[in-house]
């Protein structure tokens, strides 16, 4: 029989046998973050009633005005009189809800809720209030912010700073992200988490030849996390919290850089990647997104265009030449051996452009730079299916077409030979390491379209919609030769524009058969590996995750006198600590662990009492 810890390693490293990660956004449904002002950013000016402007606020994007904070989980399209889903499902919003800013002002409830136990610090000047929903609320909240004051000497109407609005249950958000969201990828290892629209990769970037320097990127500190069109920041979320999530996940990072980044900007960035993320993370890297959908909202596209023709190369050959700059800038940050190895960069297209697109990338790299190989980890393309198209069509029908949506996928005949086995044999013929990606996939189910809108949500969330993602991701992705399938999306609301999401509601991810069906496809996380070996007594440990003191106190239950044994793995099974224990229950400090994922073992004379899962943070 194998030691524990060698099982422990020897599952842990069947994980690379079913690469399959998940695209994030922001925000998720039903919350990403603990404070709801750093994923929505809808403010009106209280004196004129219309959005907040460019100059009504300050660099961070604070209103400098009296303003109405506006809040809206209603589902499409409730606000027109109707409802998409025909389940008519809610996110449950009710409860007490922290809210707080800098400076003073008098706080009113318009819609929603009502305000509670206003008070004003004037030694902090800090203004608080509760904001009480009801389980009735349709989840439309208006809060109005009059009569403010930033500081004591200021003038009325000029606004405040720092507004949180904390979730109910929470009095500080020292946690940052949403408990129940973090709890989602705890349940699930995902093999890699694809940022593009956390970041909000699409439409960002300026118009040719203007660029994107490092001083114009989200910082930590502004307004929201959403994009800040007030202040000329219209990406998304910070690389800081990218880094924090996937250090806290302990999951491999897809980041797409902005195609208007200049070199000093990617250099930046990948210097913050190197002294900030875990070390034994790897980076996927992308150049921006779908360069070449020409749709409304993908400004990257004309960008491409621009600048290939300034060049006077086709807008293939700049999308090409741009990741191997991309590879060329990481590669220097990381050093030698880093690209292929740690640095994985990714050159994407649309599915039926192989031979469009992809092949005259491949050749322009091999013409002007040497082998693809020596840059690129990987190509790839989408792996979505659909059905239900047609007015009338029942769930079962809609699935039956999902089925021959994918299957029609897989080897391609006529004149663009673009199915995924033609796919894998390309990343193959240029020994590609990575081989063959999907960036997106899944069940799409999208467009705008209302037509039989009912069964198509429906067939979403059927038993046998479970069958057709393992019939997409596993039959006609990674048996055939493909390496890494993302899925789009982890949470989404479903209506007429998607039904994307694995959930629709991070604190119910059950609510449907997708997140239990992608749960399926990949081995159990290591805690539950640990966990599953042989338990031999109940084993408590409290904080978990364990509180600024960085020290858990684990106690194991009923346990005889005499020294045990303490091992500690981070989440890729390497033992990052092993100490003796004299004492029941026994403090352990891990100040020197950086924040993450851990797994404990515990045993008495080489025998395997027992272990669990430990999550640290600072």
């Amino acid at each position: 029989m194998k030691h524990p810890v060698l099982l422990l390693l020897c599952l842990l490293a069947n994980l690379t046998q079913a690469q399959i990660g998940v695209n994030i956004g922001l925000p998720e449904r039903g919350g990403t973050y603990i404070d709801l002002a750093k994923e929505n950013y809808r403010w009106n000016n209280l004196n004129t009633g219309n959005a907040i402007g460019s100059g009504e606020v300050d660099s961070r994007g604070w209103p400098t005005v009296d303003a109405q904070y506006i809040v809206d989980f209603r589902p499409v399209a409730e606000w027109a009189g109707s409802v998409d889903d025909p389940e008519n499902f809610h996110l449950n919003v009710s409860g007490i809800w922290k809210c707080s800013f800098l400076g003073q002002g008098n706080a009113t409830a318009v819609a929603g809720g009502t305000v509670q136990n206003a008070n004003y610090d004037a030694a902090a000047n800090l203004t608080s209030f509760d904001f009480s929903v009801s389980p009735s609320s349709n989840g439309l909240f208006l809060i109005n912010l009059s009569n403010t004051r930033r500081t004591p000497t200021d003038a009325l109407n000029s606004g405040f700073t720092n507004f949180k609005m904390l979730r109910p249950g929470y009095t500080d958000d020292s946690q940052l992200f949403y408990p129940p969201f973090l709890a989602l990828f705890d349940s699930i290892h995902f093999s890699a988490i694809r940022y593009m629209v956390f970041t909000d990769a699409n439409g960002t970037d300026p118009a040719y030849p203007a660029v994107m320097e490092w001083a114009d990127r989200k910082l930590p500190d502004d307004a929201s996390q959403t994009s800040l069109p007030t202040i000329g920041k219209r990406v998304g979320g910070c690389w800081e919290h990218v880094i924090d999530l996937a250090n806290r996940t302990q999951t491999d990072a897809w980041i797409n850089v902005p195609i208007s980044a200049t070199a000093d900007y990617v250099t930046q960035l990948a210097t913050m990647l190197k002294n900030d993320l875990d070390s034994g993370l790897n980076i996927y890297v992308e150049s921006s997104n779908e360069v070449w959908n020409a749709a409304p909202g993908f400004e990257q596209t004309q960008y491409n265009k621009a600048q290939a023709m300034a060049l006077g190369i086709s807008e293939q050959e700049n999308h090409a030449r741009r990741t191997v700059e991309l590879a060329q800038l990481f590669g220097s940050v990381f050093g030698n051996g880093s690209l292929n190895g740690r640095i994985r960069v990714l050159m994407c297209t649309h599915q039926p452009m192989l031979k469009w697109w992809a092949e005259p990338m491949l050749q322009y790299i091999q013409n002007n730079f040497g082998p693809p190989a020596n840059y690129l980890y990987a190509i790839g393309c989408q792996t979505y299916f659909s059905g239900g198209a047609e007015a009338g069509e029942t769930v079962t029908e809609i699935l039956d077409d999902c089925h021959a949506s994918i299957t029609n996928q897989i080897t391609e005949a006529g004149v663009n030979e673009a199915g995924r086995t033609q796919w894998i044999a390309k990343a193959n013929a240029w020994n590609l390491p990575g081989g063959f990606v999907s960036y997106e996939g899944g069940p799409d189910h999208g467009g705008g379209s209302t037509t039989n809108i009912a069964n198509r949500i429906l067939a979403e969330r059927d038993e046998r919609m479970c069958d057709e993602m393992r019939y997409n991701l596993d039959d006609a992705f990674i048996q055939l030769g493909g390496t890494l399938a993302m899925q789009f999306t982890l949470t989404s609301g479903y209506n007429r524009y998607g039904c994307w999401g694995l959930t629709d509601d991070v604190t119910n991810p059950h609510r449907n058969f997708k997140f239990g069906c992608i749960k399926s496809l990949l081995p159990d996380p290591p805690s539950a590996v640990i966990e599953g070996i042989g338990e031999k007594l109940a084993i408590s440990v409290s904080p978990n995750p364990s509180s600024a003191t960085a020290s858990f106190e684990i106690q194991a239950v009923h346990l005889s006198e005499g020294n045990l044994n303490l091992e500690i793995f981070d989440g890729f099974g390497r033992q990052v600590k092993s100490e003796q224990v004299t004492s029941n229950p026994f403090s352990l400090d891990t100040a020197v662990l950086p924040d993450g994922l851990y797994f404990f073992l515990l045993r008495k004379n080489g025998e395997r009492l027992g272990g669990g899962k430990l999550v640290v943070q600072h």
